[in-house]
């Protein structure tokens, strides 16, 4: 029994003893040329090794070299496809003992591989290309002359701290990893390449999942499938695609592709976008056919910052910029992150803003969509169910819309954005009919005066950086035609009306108030009409014919609205009836001025064409007859007193209507119980009475009023 012991004891010494022992009585150095020869033909390339080669059998059996090199292919540029500075390369020991090679592991440490695309479309990575033997040619002549082998067992390979590049002459696009650790096998060029590892791509971290089922069919340019699961910074992309480099490289099938951050994805993918808003985010899921500088999309779903869209869409990037096209449906289109911010006032029109537009991201990419969608959002405005041909060109931006729907109307229109320049410019015209007047005004003038459905037609251009920029510059034409509305917040008939009613006499006061009443929220003047023309210079509208009929009340009028000081100044000449076709009653006309701001517009009776037309003129005779003609003083120049301006202030309380703020309306009411007391008699109420009333269209005389005037001494 000990006998047995000893003996099993002295194998196992020997064994260990041969396992030490036996890499250095195999002359390492006779294998370097058949281990070149090996690799050479495993992978169909020239391999070199450096001298410093050794050999050991435990843990496995290896060799391992230093500054291995995988030549090149002819007709690019650079030594090697890979140099790796340290290789652990698996052997299989028994072949070995018989001088035969087989590779079936391989480890690099720290490789440097270089591919490259040449103008021509030829790769340095294609390892196919080696010529091979004749057929009838001996198997070790075949295998003496470098020929590629019948297949490519690479077993079990490993990359640790690897780097990479890719250069493509034909498209000028470059890209680099580091830190690369990856883990391939493949058992035979008919079995799965699988790949699996991180590296850092274009300085973002990434990880890469790749199974490609045949790598011999892709050696002989034949289809063969890739599933690919891609992680780079924050983009993720999955695929599940047929592959075919017989003409190029050919690929299809489903894809998804989500980047949250669109611009860092595009620095990585060699675009850089330029700074503006928008091109935040990017999703797109779908079928794609494409190759290496195109692809289509088929039934794709795209969201592109609040954009979600679906359709058939193409993209280029071959040239200068990428170029997308397609035809695409969208339920919302919102392109509210691309306009300049809206204004935080809190209330009232917000002023225009001086903060600068940035319109170059339409420099990132060309373009050509037909898009049909069921809303567009434009900062604080919504149209309907609309069609857009969208082309962006180098900058330029041209959207027709042949169809626009807008509240509750139809029509068409034009825009253009020219952010070639250094300074944006925009151009536009639109046509649209039985639009409700009312939203529309809300929600671009931020206030709701305006009722009716109507048409609008509107043309302009200007240039600018900023919306105050913008509003100095824009010149154009347009009109509008409404029917069936009312201005809310005033009622001009009813101020008239109250006029008309002074059949004994004027009383300043009591005018004061119906104006005062006629103004307010509840307030309104309907219409059946109400049109206008105007056309716009620098930024100052010029309106030279309004027009309005209702009734009770027909109106005709002229003014301009400054767009960049926000102003208005609208004077009108309503006529007022006492019927409501204006047949067979009494008519006033009363001048109106409307005035103010966009944010607190006023409007009230117009005391500079009251006078203008007619007021002077009938106080001169008032006086000449109470004063006995004696309208001038001793130097024969006029009396420094203006009748007019009295009398208006007796009417207006003191102001002018178009400034008067709502504090001060509210003044007027609370003050009109003390303003209706009956003043003290004086010549100067007379004069005022005596000439309001010879405008009104009565000239009788109250006789209070006569005999006051009679007391009153001669001032």
């Amino acid at each position: 029994m000990g006998r047995i012991l000893f003996f099993v004891v002295a194998a196992v010494a020997v064994f260990i003893a041969v396992l030490l022992f036996l890499p250095g009585l195999i002359p390492v150095s006779a294998f370097k040329g058949r281990i070149e020869t090996a690799a050479s033909n495993a992978v169909g390339r020239d391999v070199t090794i450096s001298d410093n080669l050794s050999f050991r059998i435990f843990p496995r059996t290896a060799f391992h070299v230093e500054e291995l090199q995988i030549a090149n292919a002819d007709g690019f540029e650079g030594p090697y496809l890979i140099r790796v500075d340290e290789a652990d390369i698996g052997v299989k020991l028994f072949p070995l003992l018989s001088e035969s090679v087989e590779i079936d592991r391989f480890v690099l440490v720290r490789p440097d591989i270089r591919l490259r695309r040449n103008q021509n479309g030829d790769v340095n990575w294609n390892l196919a290309s080696a010529e091979t033997p004749e057929a009838d040619a001996p198997e070790d002549e075949a295998q003496s002359a470098g020929a590629a082998p019948r297949d490519l067992k690479l077993g079990d390979v490993r990359i640790v701290e690897g780097a990479a590049s890719y250069e493509d002459a034909a498209a000028g696009a470059s890209y680099a990893a580091e830190d690369i650790n990856m883990s391939l096998v493949l058992k035979s060029l008919a079995e799965p390449l699988e790949a699996e590892g991180d590296m850092v791509f274009q300085g973002s971290p990434a990880n890469v999942d790749i199974v490609l089922t045949s790598l011999a069919s892709i050696l002989e340019k034949e289809p063969s499938d890739l599933k690919l699961d891609l992680t780079i910074g924050e983009t993720v992309a999955g695929a599940d695609l047929t592959l075919n480099m017989a003409d190029g490289v050919r690929y299809s099938g489903p894809v998804t592709f989500e980047a949250p951050d669109l611009p860092a994805f595009a620095a990585l993918a060699g675009t850089e976008l330029a700074e503006a808003p928008g091109f935040d985010r990017l999703s797109v899921k779908g079928d794609i056919d494409g190759g290496d500088t195109a692809l289509r999309l088929e039934n794709a779903e795209i969201v592109f910052d609040d954009v979600a869209a679906q359709g058939v869409m193409s993209l280029d990037w071959a040239g200068a910029r990428p170029n997308a096209t397609g035809v695409l449906s969208a339920d919302t289109l919102d392109l509210r992150p691309y306009m300049p911010p809206p204004s935080d006032s809190a209330e009232g029109f917000p002023a225009w803003s001086e903060a600068k537009m940035d319109f170059t991201s339409l420099r990132n990419i060309d373009a050509q969509f037909d898009i049909s969608t069921n809303s567009i959002f434009v900062n604080d405005l919504e149209f309907g169910e609309s069609r857009i041909k969208l082309t962006i060109d180098a900058g330029r931006m041209t959207a027709e819309i042949p169809e626009l729907s807008m509240y509750g109307g139809q029509g068409s229109g034009r825009m253009v954005v020219n952010a070639r320049g250094a300074t944006p410019s925009f151009a536009g015209n639109f046509d649209v009919g039985s639009v409700q007047a009312q939203p529309l005004t809300e929600d671009l003038m931020k206030h709701d005066n305006l009722l009716g459905l109507g048409s609008f037609k509107f043309n302009f251009e200007a240039a600018g950086d900023s919306q105050a920029a913008i509003m100095r510059s824009i010149d154009g034409s347009g009109g509008f035609d409404l029917a069936d509305g009312a201005l809310k917040g005033v009622n001009i008939a009813g101020i008239v009306r109250a006029v008309s009613e002074f059949q004994t006499g004027f009383n300043p006061a009591a005018l004061q108030r119906a104006v005062s009443e006629a103004r307010g929220p509840s307030q309104q003047t309907d219409f059946s009409e109400f049109l206008s023309d105007f056309t716009i210079t620098n930024g100052l509208v010029d309106a030279p014919t309004i027009n309005l009929t209702g009734p009770y009340l027909t109106m005709t009028g002229a003014g301009n609205v400054n767009l960049a000081q926000q102003t208005i100044d609208i004077r009108l000449q309503p006529r007022g009836a006492t019927t409501i076709d204006g047949e067979g009653g009494r008519t006033i006309s009363i001048p109106v001025r409307v005035g103010g701001t966009f944010s607190k517009p006023t409007i009230g009776i117009d005391a500079e064409s009251l006078a203008r037309t007619g007021l002077q003129r009938t106080l001169g005779d008032v006086l000449n007859r109470n004063r006995g003609g004696d309208d001038e003083n001793g130097d024969g120049e006029a009396q420094n007193d203006d009748p007019a301006s009295t009398i208006l202030k007796g009417i207006l309380g003191g102001q002018n209507r178009e400034n008067q703020t709502p504090q001060d309306e509210n003044a007027d009411q609370e003050n009109s119980g003390q303003e209706n007391a009956e003043p003290e008699a004086s010549t100067e109420d007379a004069l005022i009475n005596e000439g309001l009333n010879a405008i009104f269209g009565n000239r009788k005389k109250p006789a209070a009023q006569e005999e006051t005037a009679e007391e009153t001494p001669e001032p």
